[in-house]
């Protein structure tokens, strides 16, 4: 769309007095100042260009509720966004910001604020006038560090702060007790504050991929909301008594930490559906593993364990279940218990021979057995591998 098309819109508005404009992905390399002049807009939409600044003049555009700047080369915002006070969806996410001004704590009504993949490196004190977020986005960015004023967000709901370089939370983390996720995957933590545990509202919290937390705060215990948990890649050797309080979980990620053994607290974590323990360094799994009766997946590969305790027959409605790469020389009659399993991966281990008991697991798509010691196989196994079931590649019975 060439300038005299975009004029022509704009002319448009002006006559039929529309609240709304689109000028997404229109290869605007700035905003036309006819623009400014449609002072009844309440919806802007600038999305996908290549505008480098955004001019003052957007303050004359009072009554604005919709603003979306998404995906274009803004470096910084102008004092007068404050005078925007009836925004409530703001989208300036994959942008060059580098901060946001002061007076966007003016503007109280916003309830959406995206920010997401820009290079905030801190945020103004004032951003904690704005309570009325619900849904703050700033994953992407290079923070540091909140600032305290953060905990006046009472109405906020998610807060993405993943991918920054945040090291340390501040404690007023606790006082968002509304807040239902909160994201801080890809930062740089080191510990959580005692104040972590106040977020009772909490459902969601997700602290992999980055971070580096030697010991979770025995008030982690206290959300009892929370339904999953994500802790992939931290430097943990164990788990405060506490987390067993977490009766409503049903996710639990705890791959590539220190763990040496199973916590018992985890095995009464009973609503529990899918528990990643993947890399860590278990040798063996205790017999309370068998209360874990809802679990329909289980990920156990790459520890070094040797057995499996009978036990582990209870976990019935299994249907993915995962222990590569261990030390297993046996398995027990009890897996032919687990009915529901559909794919069993065994691969990587020191297994001789499969339980007959296993015949019964009717629902298998798929029983990865390759790389292990085994010498015969079974007619039922025979069969598996006849219908493409069975993967025992790296075993001397397949050679």
């Amino acid at each position: 769309m060439d300038n005299s098309e975009i004029l022509s819109l704009i002319n448009d508005l002006k006559e039929d007095d529309s609240t709304s404009l689109n000028l997404a992905g229109k290869g605007l390399t700035s905003i036309p100042p006819e623009v400014f002049e449609l002072t009844q807009l309440t919806e802007l939409n600038l999305r996908e260009n290549s505008i480098s600044e955004l001019p003052p003049q957007i303050g004359n555009l009072t009554n604005l509720f919709r603003l979306n700047l998404s995906n274009n080369n803004l470096v910084t915002l102008p004092a007068e966004m404050g005078l925007l006070t009836n925004l409530g969806r703001v989208n300036i996410g994959s942008n060059q910001l580098t901060g946001l001004p002061d007076e966007i704590g003016q503007c109280s009504n916003i309830t959406w604020l995206y920010l997401t993949n820009n290079q905030i490196a801190s945020l103004p004190s004032t951003i904690g006038n704005l309570t009325e977020l619900t849904d703050l986005q700033l994953g992407g960015n290079a923070i540091t560090e909140l600032p305290p004023e953060i905990g006046n967000l009472k109405s906020l709901a998610e807060l993405q702060l993943s991918e920054n370089n945040i090291q340390v939370l501040p404690p007023t983390i606790g006082d968002l007790n509304s807040l239902l996720k909160l994201y801080l995957q890809g930062n740089s933590i080191t510990e959580l504050p005692s104040e972590i545990g106040d977020l009772q509202s909490l459902t969601w919290l997700y602290l992999h991929g980055g971070n580096q937390i030697d010991i979770l705060p025995r008030e982690i215990g206290n959300l009892a909301s929370l339904t999953g948990l994500y802790l992939e890649g931290n430097n943990l050797s164990e788990l405060p008594i506490e987390i067993e309080n977490l009766e409503n979980l049903v996710w639990l990620d705890l791959e590539g930490n220190n763990l040496t053994e199973l916590p018992l607290t985890i095995c009464n974590l009973t609503r529990l559906i899918q528990l990643n323990l993947r890399r860590n360094k278990l040798t063996a799994l205790p017999p309370d593993v068998g209360n874990l009766i809802d679990l329909t997946y289980f990920d156990l590969e790459g520890n070094q364990i040797k057995n499996l305790p009978p036990e582990i027959g209870n976990l019935e409605r299994l249907t993915e279940f995962h222990l590569n790469n261990n030390c297993l020389t046996v398995l027990p009659n009890e897996f032919g218990d687990l009915s529901e399993l559909v794919d069993l991966f065994l691969s990587n281990n020191q297994i001789k021979s499969v339980p007959d008991s296993m015949s019964q697991l009717t629902h298998l798509e798929s029983l990865h057995l390759s790389d292990n010691l085994i010498t015969e196989l079974p007619d039922w196994l025979q069969q598996l591998l006849d219908d493409e079931i069975l993967f025992i590649s790296g075993n001397p019975v397949a050679g």
